[in-house]
């Protein structure tokens, strides 16, 4: 099944022909998870489905490409990864690591506020992921419970690393992204200032006095008031709230979520330190962060299986394959800070020094019980003890019997030992040269030796004739080792490069072949990731003679790709150009350029003709130019309003008197039409025109003179006769053009 334009996808729905959606597993304000089949790769992963409205919007898929693409670079394990990502009819979608288990959220919620070393415990993995991203450049910028995925296994995993930087720069969305995460955002969010890795630190403290004390440092009416109490107030000491918070975490969290930036730690790996020296000084014990028992993975689990009674579901098989992966990495790993066992001082009881941290079997004042147990930490419940006078945690033993067997193993040690090295045990390797296969097998046998074959290159020998033994002739071995029969299989072939193109891996598969890797050029590959083997010279398949030396050839990445020259192109031609040739556009800016109309593009940043990498994005520049308008006898006052709509600055010049253009329309513009100007400082300035054409009043009463020369603006003498006196002359003549207000002498008779 696939999905249709216009529709949102749902459970049985293929994504670009290789993602299935099956049941749904969380839903969101501006998502829904899924968890979905790889169809290609047979494996379970997560989808995120985005709400539809986004992908109508060009700049957040834009935006939503590159993060996606930049989020995939990273491999911390503390990162949930990201597979893949696309747009499919009205819905953008990213294929992430599949998790089951449930979200930081959902374990607060169930369980309440953390003892120290749990925190501690969440917190190590989340720093390391966040000082992958912040040296590739990248910010997370909406720390917070909701992204944190604890899995089944008891790992720790960031999600959404750059979907909220291409959501928030979405003109749909912004505003909603935000007000949700009030709660964790650093001052400089808050304000609008320029983030960087110390924002996700100041986050991740809030998030650290949450898990610790059970509700954030500020609270308020709404957002709005939450966000703005962290500008001009600090985060309080969590000690403050819980009893069991020690002075090294309390600096930790402060220091974190300071409101000037300069006055945090400056990275991650920083604050890693800190956390390892409080995890020491508090004697943290080794904890397997366990994931929530009521979440939303467990609920969909449980409604797949009532759907299907009996078989196994997804969700089954999902988990299943996550313990298989958990066994294949060799079983579970509690999630570590670095400690060591500290002595508690003489004569002092437990737990009275300042920085001791609770024992992982007692609960700390305030702190429920459920955080204690089963699940909470490396040993079973009723496998752990505390030392007499020390916080150091180990199994329980019995002395007596590991005595026992101390003595036992040096006994039986000494007779092994006098038996191994005054018998008889060792024999010599016997000669087989000119031998058959068949005869040397004998004699190998025949001195107490087990005879094994084993394929070898020789330039001389003939195939399947007898090269010799390994261990060598004379050489003594123990009684009823193995020597191999060394059977030539001929000259060596230069093998193909395996499915490993690794350079350690190719250089092995060589020497097995008695052949000696050597580095050789770099060249560039769309396929071979950089520095491992494209190809060998001499190439595979030669038959060459043992010990030859053979190049590795490796990978310098994809080719690069020269920027072309869109100059003059529609912002959407020139924007295909670059995608064609293999670019990203990763950013639109304009520019003033005199010689390029508005909407055109004016260049590229690179310039055209620079190599870069395929995939790099790159600026495309777009003239913003403002072409003045031939407005010649337009009314003034609607040219004005024009112009001043079209972003220029209108200034009117005293009118002239021109004959072409009539009074009160403009005459020329001062710079002319079809000159470009800087939307910066756009003045244009019109000239408009008081150009009167002197009417015919000849024959006509000297009143009703008046009134049509009045009325087109020009002023009235009369020199003889009365006002009700025919006109017989008028100066200047009919036809004139003059400007207004210009006098006219009228002659009339009576």
């Amino acid at each position: 099944m696939s999905t249709l334009d216009g529709q949102i996808p749902r459970p049985g729905a293929l994504l670009d022909g290789r993602y299935r959606l099956d049941a749904v597993i969380a839903r969101g304000g501006m998502s829904t998870v899924h968890l979905a089949t790889d169809e290609r790769l047979d494996r379970h992963v997560a989808v995120k489905l985005l709400d539809p409205t986004l992908a109508g919007d060009r700049a957040f898929v834009d935006r939503f490409t590159l993060e996606a693409r930049s989020a995939a670079r990273l491999s911390d394990p503390g990162i949930v990864q990201v597979f893949d990502q696309g747009v499919e009819g009205d819905t953008a979608f990213l294929v992430m690591e599949l998790v089951p288990g449930g979200t930081l959220r959902e374990l607060l919620d169930e369980r309440g506020p953390m003892p120290p070393y749990a925190a501690a415990a969440v917190l190590r993995p989340l720093l390391g992921a966040l000082r992958e991203a912040h040296e590739a450049g990248l910010v997370h910028r909406d720390i917070k419970p909701e992204n944190v995925l604890i899995s089944t296994n008891g790992s720790v995993k960031l999600a959404d690393f750059g979907l909220v930087r291409a959501v928030a720069e979405s003109r749909a969305t912004s505003s909603s992204v935000v007000m949700g995460t009030a709660a964790y955002l650093s001052p400089e969010q808050i304000s609008g200032a320029d983030t960087d890795g110390r924002s996700d630190l100041y986050s991740l403290g809030v998030l650290a006095y949450e898990m610790l004390t059970g509700e954030p440092p500020f609270s308020g009416d709404n957002n709005i008031a939450v966000a703005y109490r962290r500008l001009d107030t600090d985060v309080p000491s969590p000690s403050d709230q819980a009893d069991s918070v020690a002075e090294d975490l309390d600096h930790l969290i402060l220091r974190a979520t300071r409101r000037s930036p300069q006055d945090r730690y400056a990275d991650a790996g920083e604050m890693i330190s800190d956390l390892d020296r409080a995890a020491r000084e508090g004697r943290f014990p080794e904890y397997v962060v366990p994931a929530p028992r009521q979440s939303s993975w467990s609920r969909a689990r449980a409604n797949a299986a009532r759907s299907a009674p009996g078989s196994e579901s997804e969700f089954d098989a999902a988990d299943r394959e996550s313990g298989e992966a958990l066994r294949r990495a060799g079983g579970p790993v509690p999630t570590r800070v670095e400690t060591r066992a500290v002595p508690a001082p003489e004569g002092q009881p437990h737990g009275d020094h300042p920085r001791d941290g609770p024992p992982p079997v007692t609960p700390a004042p305030g702190q429920p019980q459920h955080w204690h147990g089963a699940g909470a930490g490396p040993y079973p419940p009723g496998e752990l003890e505390v030392a007499p006078g020390r916080d150091e945690i180990r199994p329980r033993r019995s002395r007596g019997l590991l005595w026992l067997i101390v003595v036992l193993a040096a006994a039986i040690g000494v007779a092994v030992a006098g038996w191994w090295l005054g018998s008889g045990r060792f024999v010599e390797v016997p000669s087989v040269q000119g031998m058959s296969v068949g005869q040397a097998t004998e004699a190998v046998t025949a001195v107490g030796l087990t005879a094994a074959t084993r394929d070898a290159f020789s330039n001389d020998i003939p195939p399947d004739a007898l090269v010799g033994t390994d261990p060598g002739t004379g050489e003594r071995v123990v009684r009823g080792d193995t020597v191999d029969l060394l059977v030539s299989v001929g000259r060596p072939v230069v093998p193909d490069v395996g499915a490993d193109r690794t350079v350690e891996a190719v250089s092995t598969m060589l020497r097995e072949h008695s052949l000696e890797p050597m580095a050789g050029q770099t060249t560039h590959s769309d396929s071979v990731p950089i520095g491992q083997v494209v190809s060998l010279e001499p190439g595979s398949g030669v038959t060459v003679d043992v010990g030859t030396r053979v190049e590795m050839l490796t990978s310098a990445g994809p080719a690069p790709v020269t920027v072309p020259d869109v100059v003059g192109l529609e912002e959407d031609q020139a924007r295909a150009a670059l995608e064609g040739a293999g670019l990203a556009v990763s950013n639109v800016k304009r520019v003033y350029d005199g010689d390029v109309d508005r909407g055109l593009a004016v260049g590229t940043d690179p310039d055209a003709g620079e190599d870069v990498a395929r995939g790099d994005g790159v600026t495309l520049l777009v003239s913003n130019a403002l072409t003045v308008p031939d407005i010649r006898d337009v009314p003034v006052d609607e040219a004005a309003d024009v112009l001043s709509e079209a972003g220029f600055t209108v200034v009117r010049e005293s009118p002239v008197t021109d004959r072409r253009i009539g009074d009160g329309r403009v005459v020329r513009t001062d710079p002319p039409s079809g000159t470009r100007l800087d939307p910066e400082n756009a003045v244009l300035r019109i000239v408009p025109s008081n150009s009167v054409t002197v009417p015919v009043v000849l024959g006509s009463r000297a009143s009703d003179a008046r009134r049509t020369l009045e009325d087109v603006g020009l002023r009235v003498s009369i020199d003889t006769g009365t006002s009700s006196g025919i006109v017989y002359g008028q100066s200047p003549l009919p036809g004139r053009v003059v400007a207004r207000g210009t006098e006219i002498e009228i002659d009339a008779l009576g």
